[in-house]
């Protein structure tokens, strides 16, 4: 076999990858986590910016459209609230003109036909529905009657608006509730389906800040939209039908005054979302600092930087603080303009009344003008609450745009169209011309790798850091897909299989062990979730945990604490060996499982490996000699190119790669030793 050389490209480190991540999330100009480059992507994103209303729309609309009925129903108890509560002010006219303050002359001027006067059919109207709830003008005044009309209407008012009201308010709330429950369960299975080329490069800790408090933001701003921003609206147009039906022509004016009030949402609108989203940002990079900073904990202490921590910590939320205060300036800013152009507003309308009096009578009587004025300042009122809440929405538009990047970033793994499910592996497992290139890298990981695994073979991959042994296992779990090439399983690209078919094929065990914050029993049941108790003893029993864990107070039941805390690394592992082997894939990876751990604890694990590999086809990242030299053969990377392939001995004797590999790591007769431990 021909040895090609090739300079050296390494995958990043945890720590380098570490130190990148926070590189990148102090930079002010970090891009949105899982932002898309495509063309069409920019163009949604573009799209997503130009509103907030549309920001949330575009991130919920898949949510929104199997609740359309409810929302018209929303939608339907709103305006039946605003009508229950604007109807009354109705009453004011004829309970003071007919009721309180009865002049039958005055009140006879206002019945007679007037064909000059604007809007003649509405004045009919409404003397038509005051006969009718208080007498003609020619009968005497029956005030217990009606008083007594006025209070039923007043409380048949209440009552309707009262229930209209609190449906609308339980519905909106559970409506919002159901779509952000919705979009969060959306946003994990995306988060999910990314392959491990994208979590390998995400900021845990703004990753962490967008599915919690951007959600939570989110779910505010849904809220306010479904309360406030329907709502509102409604109350408003209430206000207004009763003004017109009071005073036509004065409500006309009102409304053409009204825009000026809506200027300061449309200029500082843009400032509040841009901001925002800023704001969020840094918000995001924060985490990310506090993230790293209790990550790395033992790493803080032993090198006693816990003050050089605190600086850095306090001062990105410095940043945070003045990004933030810039948006509260401009939220700030919209509600001063508000509150000063509808104080302004009342004035102008005080002065228009005065001069619309001043030549011909737009109010015929003081009842009019009351009721007037009361639905105009009630319609100001209700402007002033609808202006502040569409700055909240502003506000936390850049918590929806963040979320929407996310959700744009597309997967890079998955089923091909037509894709076919497989039982077994077959013969062989192949990797043809197979190349792969981590992001931001110019070296591949893997250049032009051809090597064939036969079905029972056990395969050991040696090479320096860097050489490209864990990418490989990765190709072949499907973590990610080759840049070039294929991995093929009896002719069949892997690509083309089903997801859940081929993963059923594999177990693996890593080099780090992971447990869930679960029981015992339920960790070794992750591998099959439907596993029979005795199934599980016997797991546990084959990877020498079983004994261990019946000497538990609580014995399977036993919680193992935060990734396995409460248990020593060498019992984590076992555990994630029962797991494998209650799986029962044909497949095994074995990515380094002893390098992390004392001799002792190796030596267990060891032995519960071996009856692990006993009968399935075996990819092994060894670093132990008896594993290296039982292997079938052993395929020798360096710099991501396949070296050298063959057994121990036959790789001894060529001297090249392998067997200066094996002089420096085995000292010359350390080979003879079986339980010596490398340190690759």
């Amino acid at each position: 076999m021909r040895v090609v050389t090739a300079p050296r490209g390494r995958r990043p480190g945890i720590a380098q990858a570490a130190s990148q991540d926070l590189g990148r999330a102090l930079s002010p100009d970090t891009k949105p986590i899982g932002v898309c480059d495509s063309s069409a992507a920019r163009r949604d994103y573009a799209r997503v910016k130009s509103s907030s209303f549309g920001s949330l729309y575009s991130l919920l609309k898949g949510e929104v459209r199997p609740r359309l009925p409810a929302l018209f129903t929303v939608f339907a108890f709103a305006s039946l609230t605003s009508v229950a509560q604007k109807a009354p002010i109705l009453l004011i006219e004829p309970f003071l003109q007919r009721v309180l303050f009865r002049d039958e002359a005055a009140t006879a001027t206002t019945v007679a036909a007037d064909p000059s006067r604007l809007f003649e059919g509405i004045a009919v109207a409404k003397s038509r529905a005051a006969d009718f709830l208080f007498g003609t003008l020619d009968a005497p005044v029956d005030t217990p009657h009606a008083i007594g009309v006025i209070l039923g209407l007043i409380a048949l008012f209440a009552v309707v608006g009262a229930a209209s009201e609190y449906g609308f308010n339980w519905l909106s709330r559970r409506v919002a509730f159901g779509l952000v429950i919705d979009m969060r369960m959306r946003m994990a299975r995306h988060l999910l389906s990314l392959s491990m080329r994208y979590h390998g490069q995400r900021h845990f800790g703004d990753l962490l800040s967008r599915i919690s408090s951007d959600v939570n933001t989110t779910l505010q701003s849904v809220n306010v939209m479904l309360k406030d921003c329907t709502q509102l609206p409604l109350m408003i147009l209430g206000s207004l039908v009763v003004a017109f039906l009071s005073a036509p022509l004065p409500t006309l004016s009102v409304v053409l005054l009204m825009p000026l009030i809506a200027l300061p949402i449309a200029v500082l609108g843009r400032r509040v979302r841009k901001r925002s989203k800023k704001s969020l940002s840094s918000l995001g990079a924060s985490v990310e600092v506090l993230t790293q900073m209790f990550t790395g904990i033992r790493t803080v202490k032993a090198f006693r930087a816990e003050e050089r921590e605190l600086v850095r910590y306090a001062k990105i939320n410095d940043e945070y603080l003045s990004v933030s205060m810039r948006m509260v300036r401009a939220i700030a800013s919209i509600e001063a303009w508000t509150a000063l152009l509808s104080t302004m507003g009342m004035g102008l309308i005080l002065c228009l009344i005065v001069w619309l009096n001043r030549g011909k009578a737009y109010f015929q009587n003081e009842g009019e003008l009351g009721a007037f004025i009361m639905a105009i300042a009630l319609c100001y009122g209700h402007l002033k609450r609808f202006t502040n809440a569409v700055g909240k929405v502003q506000e936390s538009s850049g918590a929806a745009e963040r979320l929407q990047a996310l959700l744009d970033e597309p997967p890079d793994i998955t089923e091909r169209a037509g894709a076919h499910a497989i039982d077994s592996i077959g013969r062989s497992l192949k990797f043809e011309g197979v190349s792969f290139n981590y992001p931001g890298t110019e070296q591949p990981a893997l250049a032009d790798v051809d090597l064939e695994l036969q079905r029972g073979e056990t395969l050991a991959l040696v090479g320096a850091s860097g050489a490209g042994k864990s990418t490989l296992v990765d190709l072949i779990a499907r973590f990610i897909d080759p840049t070039a090439g294929r991995v093929a399983v009896d002719g069949h690209d892997i690509r083309d299989l089903t997801l859940d078919s081929w993963t059923r094929q594999y177990a693996m065990v890593g080099q780090v062990p992971f447990l869930f914050h679960a029981s015992i029993l339920d960790n070794i049941r992750y591998g099959k979730p439907d596993a029979t108790q005795a199934e599980v003893e016997t797991a546990a029993r084959a990877a020498n945990i079983h004994e261990f864990i019946e000497s538990l107070q609580d014995k399977y039941l036993t919680p193992v604490g935060d990734t396995g805390a409460r248990l020593s690394g060498g019992q984590r592992q076992r555990i994630t060996i029962a797991r494998a082997i209650l799986k029962g894939a044909p497949l095994l990876l074995l990515d380094e499982a002893t390098s992390a751990l004392d001799s002792e604890s190796e030596a267990v694990v060891q032995e519960a490996l071996d009856r692990l590999m006993v009968g399935r086809t075996v990819i092994v990242i060894a670093h132990r000699l008896s594993t290296i030299r039982n292997a079938d053969r052993i395929a020798v990377l360096e710099a991501g190119r396949l070296v050298e392939l063959g057994s121990h001995d036959e790789l001894l004797a060529r001297r090249g790669a392998y067997w200066r590999f094996h002089s420096v790591q085995f000292p010359a007769g350390s080979d003879q030793r079986a339980d010596t431990p490398s340190k690759t």
